[in-house]
C-alpha cells in the first residue's frame, strides 16, 4: 500500500467526556451532561478560530476520553467543525479514538462519511473478567463486533488497544487475547502493560491491598511474547508499545516521538509550536469560560532551550525501534549526538543497552526491556 508521507502540521483535538470513567484511567476525562457537551464542541470551534488558514494538516487525530461517547447529533456538529476548520480534502491520517461500548453503526456511518479514516478502538481485553476488573462498559463480545463492524462499513485502517499485566494474569490468558486480536486482522495493535498512576480507584484498591501488582518478571514475558508473536503474524515491532502492518504505523504519533510541532485544542490539551510547549486550562467548565471570554487559557508555558530540546528529541526517538539519524539530529541542532551526549552513550553501549554509529542512535533488544531508565540518562 502506498502511503502520503505527512510532514509536520499535526492537529489534536481533546474531547474529555466518557461514559463512564475506568478504574485505571488517569487521563483528562469526565462523566458530563449533554449541555456541556454541547457547549464545549462550540468552544472547541472558537479555539479553532485562532489558527484559522495558518496550517495545512497532515494529520488530525480527535482522542480522549471517548469521542464516540458523544450521541450523534453531537458527533456530526464536530466533524463538521472539523471539515470546516481542516479545509484540506482528504486528510492522509485523520484518526478518531473509539469504544466498543459507545460505537453504533450510525456512528460509524458518520465517521466515515467526514472523512475520518483510521479509527483507533479501546478495546483492552476480549476477556469479560479483565474488562469488569478496569470498569468498562462493554464485554469482549461486543469488541470483536465493533471491530466487525468498522470493517464491514469499509474502514481499512483500524488500531486496536490491549493491556496486559493484570493482577492475576498468566501468560495463556494474555496469549488467548493476542490470538483474537490478530484473527481480526486490524492494521494496527498497541499493547500496554497496566498502569497505576495518579489518585485512580485502581491505585486506591492497590494501597488498601484490595489488588496486587503483577510480579515484573511476568510482565516482561508477556511483553516479550507478544513482540515475538505479532512479529511473527506480520506485525512490524516500530515503537515500544506499536505494532503495525506494513504502512499503516501512526503518522500522528509519530510526529510526537519525532519531537516535532503539533496544535493541540481543547482543555488539558499540549501544543508545541515555534519552540515553546503550553497546556490549556484542564478543567472543562474553566476552559469554556475562558475560550468564550476571549481571555487565555494556557495554565503552563515552556520555552525550550535548545540543549533541553535536543534531549528530549533523543528521548522521544528512542521510543521507536529506527531510533534517531544522526543526519537529521545534526541539521536540526547543529552538531552530532555524541557531542553533547558522549559520555551518556559510552557507558551504555558498554552495557548493550544501544548501539551507536555514524548512521543512527537505538536501543538494542536489551535496551527495549528497560527503555525508561535508557532514556533517563539523556534527561
Amino acid at each position: 500500500m502506498n502511503r502520503i508521507k505527512p510532514s509536520l502540521s499535526s492537529l489534536y483535538i481533546h474531547i474529555p467526556f466518557c461514559a463512564k470513567k475506568c478504574d485505571y484511567c488517569d487521563f483528562n476525562s469526565i462523566v458530563s451532561g449533554s449541555d456541556i457537551i454541547d457547549r464545549y464542541i462550540n468552544t472547541i470551534d472558537k479555539e479553532l478560530n485562532a489558527f484559522a488558514g495558518k496550517y495545512v494538516y497532515d494529520t488530525v487525530y480527535i482522542g480522549g476520553g471517548t469521542p464516540t461517547a458523544l450521541n450523534e447529533s453531537q458527533i456530526r456538529t464536530l466533524l463538521c467543525i472539523m471539515n470546516h476548520h481542516i479545509k484540506n480534502a482528504g486528510v492522509p491520517e485523520y484518526t478518531v479514538e473509539a469504544n466498543p461500548g459507545t460505537l453504533t453503526k450510525n456512528k460509524v456511518r458518520l465517521l466515515k462519511e467526514y472523512g475520518v479514516n483510521r479509527i483507533s478502538l479501546g478495546v483492552q481485553s476480549f476477556q469479560d473478567a479483565y474488562l469488569k476488573f478496569l470498569g468498562r462498559i462493554h464485554t469482549g463480545t461486543v469488541a470483536t463486533q465493533s471491530i466487525e463492524l468498522l470493517v464491514s462499513e469499509g474502514f481499512k485502517n483500524i488500531n486496536i488497544d490491549l493491556i496486559f499485566g493484570y493482577p492475576g494474569q498468566t501468560l495463556d490468558e494474555w496469549m488467548q487475547d493476542l490470538h483474537i486480536a490478530v484473527g481480526l486482522q486490524p492494521e494496527h495493535i498497541s499493547t500496554y502493560a497496566l498502569t497505576y498512576e495518579g489518585e485512580t480507584p485502581l491505585v486506591k484498591k492497590a494501597r488498601s491491598g484490595l489488588v496486587s501488582r503483577l510480579d515484573e518478571d511476568v510482565e516482561l514475558k508477556m511483553y516479550q511474547t507478544a513482540i515475538r508473536f505479532l512479529r511473527e503474524n506480520n506485525y512490524c515491532h516500530y515503537e515500544i508499545s506499536n505494532f503495525a502492518k506494513p504502512g499503516y504505523e501512526c503518522f500522528h504519533n509519530r510526529n510526537y516521538w519525532n519531537n516535532r510541532e503539533y496544535i493541540g485544542i481543547g482543555a488539558g490539551s499540549f501544543s508545541f509550536i515555534a519552540g515553546e510547549r503550553a497546556m490549556n486550562e484542564r478543567n472543562v467548565l474553566h476552559y469554556i469560560k475562558g475560550i468564550n471570554e476571549n481571555k487565555n487559557v494556557k495554565v503552563f508555558r515552556e520555552s525550550l532551550p535548545q540543549h533541553k530540546y535536543a534531549s528530549e528529541t533523543i528521548v522521544m526517538a528512542l521510543r521507536m525501534l529506527h531510533g534517531i539519524s544522526e543526519v537529521d539530529f545534526y541539521n536540526r541542532f547543529g552538531y552530532k549526538i555524541g557531542d553533547q551526549f558522549g559520555t551518556q552513550i559510552n557507558d551504555l553501549k558498554h552495557l548493550g543497552l544501544v548501539n551507536y554509529d555514524d548512521e543512527r542512535l537505538k536501543l538494542t533488544e536489551k535496551g527495549l526491556f528497560v527503555a525508561d531508565s535508557v532514556m533517563a540518562e539523556f534527561l
